[in-house]
């Protein structure tokens, strides 16, 4: 089952949510690692999912400012 939630963000809600985002995408690219581990499933599963949310909000603010 897929929850899902809709909300309303002003422009400024949104850049805020959306640098937050960002931040939290750096801070796991940029958590220490051993060198020679191998890749870890765990933290590509939450850029992807980072990337895609941020997709998600960047996308849905083109529709509504195509539509002013």
């Amino acid at each position: 089952m897929v929850d899902s939630m809709t909300v309303a963000l002003t422009k400024q809600q949104r850049d805020l949510v959306l640098q937050g985002l960002r931040y939290i995408r750096s801070s796991r690219r940029l958590a220490f690692r051993e060198p020679l581990a191998p890749p870890d499933a765990d933290r590509e599963d939450e850029l992807r999912e980072i990337a895609f949310l941020m997709g998600q909000i960047e996308g849905s603010a083109a529709k509504v400012e195509a539509r002013v």
